[in-house]
C-alpha cells in the first residue's frame, strides 16, 4: 500500500512540475507583444512536445488541458475567445503530433507493400522534433482559425489568412522545436520520470 501511495504521488508531482513550467511559461508569453492574436512562438507547448516526443501521451493531454485552464484563470480570460483559441489549438495539435509519433514509430516489416528500397526494411522511421513540432504548430494555428470563423468573425474572408498561417507555424514550429530539442537534451524525461519511481 505504501508503495502504491509513493508512486502515485511520484506521479503526481511530475504532473505537477510538468504542467507548472507550461502554465508559467503560457504566463510568460502573454507579456510579449504580438501583431496578430494567433501570432506568438508557443512556449508553453515546448512542454507538450517533449511530452509527446517522449511517448508520454496521457501525460501530454493532461498538460496541454491544464495550462490552457490555469494560465486563462490567473489572466482572467477563463471561457474567452483566447481561452477557446488556447484549449482547442493546443488539444488539437496534441492530439495530431500523438497520431504522427505513433505513426513514425512503426516500422516498416512488408517492403512488398512499401515503395522503399529492401535496405530499409525492418528500419525504424522516427519523425525529428523539429518535424513533430512544425506539425503540431501548424495543427495548432489551423485550428485557431477555424475557432474564429466559426464563433468570432462568422466570415469566410478570415480564411484567406491560411498561407500566412503556413508561413508562420514552419517560423514557430522549428523555434519551438529548437527550444524543445535543447530541453529534450539537457533533461531526459524517461530518466526522469524511471527515478521519480526508485
Amino acid at each position: 500500500m505504501n508503495k502504491i501511495k509513493k508512486l502515485n504521488e511520484n506521479y503526481i508531482f511530475f504532473l505537477a512540475l510538468m504542467t507548472a513550467l507550461a502554465a508559467s511559461l503560457y504566463m510568460f508569453e502573454m507579456y510579449i507583444p504580438k501583431p496578430l492574436p494567433f501570432m506568438k512562438i508557443g512556449f508553453s507547448n515546448i512542454v507538450v512536445l517533449v511530452l509527446v516526443y517522449s511517448s508520454f501521451f496521457k501525460e501530454a493531454v493532461i498538460v496541454a488541458i491544464s495550462k490552457s485552464l490555469i494560465g486563462s484563470f490567473i489572466s482572467g480570460t477563463l471561457f474567452s475567445p483566447t481561452f477557446l483559441l488556447s484549449i482547442f489549438g493546443s488539444l488539437l495539435s496534441c492530439v495530431i503530433m500523438m497520431g504522427v509519433m505513433i505513426i513514425s514509430n512503426l516500422k516498416v516489416k512488408n517492403r512488398n507493400i512499401s515503395p522503399l528500397p529492401s535496405s530499409f526494411e525492418g528500419e525504424q522511421f522516427r519523425i525529428s522534433i523539429f518535424g513533430l513540432s512544425i506539425v503540431g504548430s501548424f495543427v495548432h494555428l489551423l485550428t485557431q482559425l477555424i475557432v474564429v470563423r466559426i464563433f468570432i468573425i462568422q466570415s469566410d474572408s478570415i480564411l484567406l489568412l491560411y498561407p500566412l498561417i503556413a508561413v508562420i507555424s514552419i517560423v514557430t514550429g522549428f523555434l519551438t522545436g529548437l527550444c524543445g530539442f535543447y530541453f529534450n537534451k539537457t533533461i531526459d524525461l524517461r530518466s526522469y520520470y524511471a527515478k521519480a519511481y526508485t
